[in-house]
C-alpha cells in the first residue's frame, strides 16, 4: 500500500465520521495553540529584554559592592564611594566615562502640585551614559556636584505635570522641602513591558546631597564605559586593581560587563521559554490521548473491515500503516488549525495585555513535530491491536 493510498484511506475514514473527528481534533488544537502561544510570550518578553539592554550598549561595566559574598560569608560587604569613582577616572586610561548613582525617594513639589517620587543621586558622569536622552537644558556638572549647588534634572513626564508645554528650565522646585533649580529635562521613555517607565517620573540630583536627603553618602552602582568594546576586559581589570588598591585585596566587588548581563539574561529568558512550552505541551498530551482512545474505539468497530481486508490479501503491515496514518492525519489537521489559534491568541494577549508576543518559526516547527510525534506515538497501539486481529474471529466479528 503506497503513502497515498494510506493518505487517501485515512482521510476518507475521518469524513466518515465528522463529528467524532472533529472532537478529537480539539483537544490536539487546544493543545498546539497552547504550545504556540506560551512560546510566543516568553519569546517576545526574551526579545524585548534582550533589546532593551543591548540599547545600553556592549561597552559598558557595572561596579557594585558584592551582596552574593555578604550572604554566603556572612562577612561586612565594602561600600562604594563618590572617591571611588573618581579614582577609577584618574587611574583607568581605559575607562571613558564614569558615573555614580545612588537612588532614594524624595518629594518634590511645584506650586500645589506635589510627588513622591524616585531620586538619582549623581554626577557629571550623567551625561556620558544617557547621552541623547535630554530633552532641554543641560546635564550636572563637575562644579554643581563640588559645591553641592543646588539644581535638578527631571524626567520627561514629571516636567510636563508641573510645567506642561511652558518651559521647564530655570523654574524653581522644591526636593524635601529645599528649593532647587531646574537645569535641565529628560526625554520621555515612554512605557515597558511592566507598564509607566518610572525614570519618566524621576529626579536627577548631585551625589553630594545624598548624605543629607537620605543618610547615608555610600554609591549604589559605578558605571562605566570602556573607551572601545575590545577594552572592555581590560577597563574591568584596571577597576578591579583601583578598587584593590582602596579597599584592600579582601574587598569583594563585583564587576561586570553589560555583555555579560545581556548572555545571562538571554540564557534564563530561554528557559522561562521552554517551561512555558511545556506547560502548553500538557495540554498537547491530553489531546494525543483522546487520540489514542478515539483510534481504539475505531478499531473496535471496523474489526469485521479489518477482517475483511485481510482475507483478501491485505497484510499487517498495510493495516498498521492504514491505522498508524489515520492517527497522525488527525494530529495534523488538528496541528494546522492549532498553529492558526495559537498565532491569533498569541496576537490577542499582545493586544489586551500590552505584553510583545513573537511566534518564531522554531515554535511552528515544534507544533509540528510535536502534532506528528503525537500521532505515530498515540497510534501505534491501536494500529497494531488492528493489524494482529486474527482475520476469521475478526469476519466472525459483530
Amino acid at each position: 500500500m503506497t503513502f497515498f493510498e494510506c493518505m487517501r484511506l485515512a482521510l476518507a475514514s475521518l469524513r466518515t465520521n465528522k463529528l467524532r473527528s472533529a472532537l478529537t481534533l480539539l483537544g490536539i488544537v487546544i493543545g498546539i495553540a497552547s504550545v504556540i502561544a506560551m512560546m510566543s510570550i516568553g519569546e517576545g518578553g526574551r526579545k524585548l529584554v534582550s533589546m532593551e539592554l543591548a540599547g545600553l550598549g556592549s561597552d559598558l561595566i557595572f561596579v557594585q559592592p558584592d551582596y552574593t559574598a555578604e550572604a554566603i560569608s556572612g562577612a561586612r560587604r565594602k561600600s562604594l564611594t563618590y572617591e571611588d569613582a573618581e579614582a577609577i577616572r584618574k587611574w583607568c586610561p581605559a575607562v571613558a566615562g564614569v558615573s555614580v548613582q545612588r537612588v532614594g525617594m524624595v518629594t518634590v513639589k511645584y506650586g500645589t502640585d506635589r510627588y513622591n517620587t524616585s531620586a538619582t543621586f549623581t554626577d557629571e558622569g550623567l551625561s556620558t551614559m544617557y547621552q541623547g536622552r535630554l530633552k532641554e537644558g543641560r546635564f550636572l556638572q563637575e562644579l554643581d556636584v563640588r559645591i553641592q549647588r543646588p539644581v535638578v534634572i527631571l524626567g520627561g513626564s514629571l516636567a510636563n505635570k508641573f510645567f506642561g508645554e511652558s518651559g521647564a528650565i530655570g523654574e524653581k522646585v522644591k526636593v524635601n522641602g529645599q528649593s532647587f533649580s531646574v537645569i535641565g529635562v529628560m526625554k520621555e521613555e515612554g512605557r515597558t513591558i511592566f507598564g509607566e517607565n518610572p525614570s519618566d517620573m524621576s529626579v536627577y540630583l548631585p551625589i553630594t546631597h545624598s548624605k543629607r536627603m537620605t543618610g547615608s553618602d555610600e554609591v549604589a552602582f559605578i558605571y562605566c564605559e570602556a573607551r572601545d568594546t575590545s577594552q572592555v576586559r581590560e577597563a574591568m581589570d584596571q577597576i578591579k586593581r583601583v578598587l584593590a588598591q582602596r579597599h584592600g585585596k579582601d574587598a569583594s566587588f563585583s564587576v561586570i560587563s553589560s555583555a555579560s548581563i545581556l548572555e545571562v539574561t538571554e540564557t534564563v529568558a530561554r528557559i522561562f521559554t521552554v517551561i512555558l512550552g511545556g506547560i502548553g505541551g500538557i495540554s498537547l498530551l491530553v489531546g494525543g490521548i483522546g487520540v489514542m482512545n478515539i483510534m481504539l474505539v475505531s478499531v473496535t468497530e471496523r474489526t469485521r473491515e479489518v477482517g475483511i481486508r485481510k482475507a483478501v490479501g491485505a497484510k499487517k503491515g498495510d493495516i498498521l500503516k492504514q491505522f498508524l496514518f489515520e492517527a497522525i492525519s488527525l494530529c495534523l489537521v488538528g496541528g494546522a488549525i492549532g498553529i492558526l489559534l495559537g498565532w491569533a491568541l498569541a496576537a490577542l494577549i499582545a493586544k489586551i495585555a500590552k505584553w510583545p508576543t513573537y511566534v518564531s518559526l522554531f515554535s511552528i516547527a515544534v507544533a509540528v513535530i510535536s502534532a506528528s510525534f503525537s500521532g505515530v506515538v498515540f497510534g501505534v497501539y491501536p494500529a497494531y491491536k488492528a493489524a494482529n486481529l486474527d482475520p476469521i474471529e475478526a469476519l466472525r466479528y459483530e
